[in-house]
């Protein structure tokens, strides 16, 4: 059956803490949306084997996004009509949306080169679809992402490390999944949470996109510039990811990212998909 809603989420400083990994203080609102029947699919820029793992401790049974979008990873059964284009591996189907770590680390060098940036690639072994690196400054990202861009890649910031990627991201994937899961009937009406620059695609293309704030309760700025009007959780790391999933569970709303926006929690939410455009 075709969930009426489908919770996306980064991880680290959301659902994991940032420090210590830990999920413990999320835990209430993961087995509340197991109860309903929720799907959470993790968001994350991590590699497959990482969260594969994440998703057998925490019992998810839903699909995961890995590598910034660029592999969508779907359990065997989990839509009744498959998943046209996907391999199948195992107990998964896994559809993937970007090219692989070999061709994206050929281009890192081209593309360093072409900058005259020196770039630091760390042993980050289990990638497949991304290239993560280090550089001086983020003056040196900045040059690299122009560079990338002449080429259709992408320059993105996760947690820790900058990762040069193809043409997918965290909202094709999420777009993906959704239209997948219309193809079975039913278009769910998608919230997300993130907390970081690489989660503003799969934030945009949510019904309901909720901000997370990072250490010292700051908004991550370029969140807060492009969404406004988004809802924002009241703390960060896994204690605001729970506060934030139960209020949504119990059909209130958070206060908005811009300031001076009062949060509605006059009565329960009405759900409206928003169709996707092309």
């Amino acid at each position: 059956m075709t969930p009426d809603r489908v919770v996306f989420s980064g991880a680290g400083g959301g659902l994991l803490d940032r420090d210590t990994g830990s999920d413990e203080p999320a835990r209430p609102a993961i087995a509340a949306l197991r109860r309903l029947g929720v799907p959470l699919v993790v968001c994350s820029s991590r590699p497959r084997r990482e969260i594969m793992l994440l998703w057998r401790v925490l019992g998810l049974g839903a699909p995961v996004i890995v590598e910034n979008g660029a592999a969508l990873i779907l359990p065997d059964g989990h839509l009744r009509s498959g998943v046209p284009g996907g391999r199948w591996d195992g107990e998964f189907h896994v559809l993937r949306l970007g090219p692989r770590r070999e061709t994206l680390r050929e281009a890192l060098l081209e593309v360093a080169a072409a900058a005259r940036v020196e770039v630091r690639i760390p042993a980050e072994p289990g990638r497949e679809h991304s290239e993560p690196f280090l550089v001086e400054t983020e003056g040196d990202a900045e040059a690299l992402a122009r560079e990338a861009a002449t080429r259709g890649l992408r320059v993105v910031r996760g947690e820790s490390l900058h990762h040069l990627c193809g043409g997918a991201d965290k909202g094709l994937a999420v777009r993906t999944l959704l239209s997948l899961y219309e193809r079975e009937g039913r278009l769910p009406t998608a919230i997300a949470l993130g907390a970081w620059q690489v989660d503003l695609p799969m934030l945009r293309a949510a019904h309901r996109p909720i901000v997370l704030p990072g250490p010292g309760g700051t908004v991550e700025p370029l969140l807060s510039a492009e969404l406004k009007h988004a809802e924002r959780a009241r703390r960060g790391g896994p204690e605001g990811w729970n506060d934030a999933v139960l209020t949504v569970l119990a059909g209130r709303r958070l206060p908005t990212v811009s300031r001076g926006v009062r949060p509605v929690d006059d009565g329960p939410l009405v759900f409206e998909p928003r169709r996707r455009t092309a």
